[in-house]
């Protein structure tokens, strides 16, 4: 099935019922199917052909999932783009995808105007603010007018999505997911993670991103769920949110569910709707499970996967979410996986080495980047750079970035086991590792701490927890307190900005 072949089947089936919600705007099913062809009828006056590369500058909103559901319609290739870059990263990857036509959301007007001199190949522009403006169509005249593009056929393997890398190091990279990749994804949230039909989530992650796209947005239009979209997020809001519209699933961060337990605002409201609980990018203490289920009473689910994978590789089952805490789980549906060591030999049980995936999830490549494709996929396995065991039954524990791995006088430190002690103390809110050269040892560790609201502490108190929890090597040498860790939109931490910190 391809994507809006999942639009049509909901509405179809569910055609009146609520399928978006952003700022008090609620659009149906069916009305989102209409504004999605009517603007794809556009695109082909404008233009697009099949396969053409549209970029997509929004914030959070009912129209990024328009335009994306335009885009599918008529097999052009849909290109979110980041929308905290800066102007020269943004002419980068526009140039690099060769987009023929940008769409711009409000407030993205002003840099638009930036760049716009420096685009190569970019022959239309549509504005979607609440103005229109000189030089750009406007959004809601072209959905306006009802009418239906010719559709072409579009096949599973065609490209439907570029979506850049947010690696942190060299330019990023354009991974190209198929219509399969990303049904494949869609179908296995609904499986993984029991999405129904009945659920209502809460969509505050980036849109951009493979988790607020193709895990959240795609995955609920697939089972003809509704989408409450926040613009940007606030703890408050957020909680605010569950409340006034029984959300039932989120897909959140780990640092949102700690800011949403300490929120002084979290007693005042009645979240008890939320039953689900998914949660990325960076491991959850054991503690914090507990809490969330004991406050919430949800069923908790730890999510792991990468852009080359279109979002979901492995899940964490509920039943295990205390029992397995560190791991992010077993392999979904039709997703194989392995580690090796540094020769290409497949690991056994328990052996730590790089995690490698294969399945309809794993993306066909990066965009005009033959020699990168070769390198990061061989034989259909993709080469994860991460550092993973695998135990005796089946559960993956990420340990490590191959590149964030510390080695101090011989003996290999992972930085999510220190972090993990470091969030552990009451005081953190989250942590970060990194190797700080040594002129003995090579590398010690240096942490990276962001405290709770209203605390404080001494580099000496934290350096002390963690002598009685971890071996002497693993101690960090040194801690720097930050108001936040800096992330890509992924929530990763950007561990490349904390080494050229002082």
């Amino acid at each position: 099935m391809v994507i809006f072949e999942m639009l049509q089947a909901s509405a179809q089936r569910v055609p009146d019922k609520t399928a978006l919600l952003c700022d008090g705007e609620a659009i149906s099913y069916k009305a989102l199917e209409e504004r999605a062809l009517s603007l794809a009828h556009q695109f082909q006056r404008l233009g697009v052909k099949k396969g053409e590369r549209v970029a997509l500058l929004f914030p959070n909103g009912n129209e990024m999932a328009v335009a994306y559901f335009a885009c599918a319609a008529i097999g052009a290739v849909s290109v979110p783009l980041n929308n905290r870059l800066t102007a020269k990263d943004l002419i980068y990857m526009i140039n690099d995808c060769a987009a023929f036509l940008l769409i711009v959301g409000d407030p993205f007007w002003e840099i638009s105007r930036q760049i716009r001199p420096h685009l190569s190949s970019v022959r239309e522009f549509v504005y979607a603010g609440p103005e229109r403006k000189e030089g750009a169509h406007c959004f809601a005249d072209l959905i306006a007018e009802k009418q239906r593009p010719e559709l072409p056929p579009v096949l599973a393997d065609d490209t439907a999505t570029i979506m850049y890398t947010s690696g942190t190091t060299g330019l990023p990279k354009g991974a190209m997911m198929s219509h399969r990749n990303i049904f494949a994804n869609a179908r296995n949230c609904g499986a993984a993670l029991n999405y129904k039909e009945s659920d209502r989530t809460l969509i505050v992650v980036p849109l951009f991103h493979v988790t607020g796209l193709n895990s959240q947005l795609v995955a609920f239009i697939r089972v003809g769920g509704t989408c409450v979209i926040l613009k940007a997020y606030k703890t408050a809001e957020m909680i605010e949110a569950i409340e006034k519209h029984r959300i039932t699933a989120l897909f959140m961060v780990p640092t949102m569910y700690v800011l949403m337990l300490i929120n002084e605002t979290l007693p005042k409201r009645d979240v008890s709707s939320v039953c689900l609980a998914a949660y990325g990018g960076a491991p959850m203490d054991k503690e914090t499970i507990i809490r969330l289920k004991e406050r919430l009473g949800v069923d908790l689910y730890n999510a792991y996967g990468l852009t080359e994978t279109s979002s979901l590789t492995t899940v964490l089952p509920a039943c295990d979410a205390v029992r397995k805490a560190p791991s992010v789980g077993l392999p979904v549906c039709g997703v194989q996986v392995k580690t090796i060591d540094g020769r290409g030999r497949e690991l056994g049980p328990g052996e730590t080495g790089e995690l490698l995936i294969k399945g309809p999830n794993v993306v066909r490549g990066y965009f005009n980047k033959p020699e990168a494709t070769q390198q990061s996929i061989v034989d259909g396995w993709l080469h994860t750079g991460d550092l993973a065991r695998i135990d005796d039954e089946g559960y993956v524990f990420v340990v490590d970035r191959l590149k964030d791995m510390i080695l101090r006088g011989g003996e290999n430190i992972y930085s999510i086991e220190v972090e993990s002690v470091l969030n552990s103390h009451l005081k953190v809110l989250e942590s970060a590792v990194v190797p700080e050269p040594h002129p003995i040892f090579g590398e010690v560790v240096k942490a990276f701490v962001v405290l709770r609201p209203g605390e404080e502490a001494a580099p000496e108190e934290v350096i002390d927890f963690c002598r009685r929890h971890i071996a002497d090597y693993k101690i960090p040498a040194r801690v720097v307190f930050l108001d936040e860790l800096p992330r890509n939109p992924g929530g990763k931490v950007i561990k490349n900005r904390l080494r050229e910190m002082g």
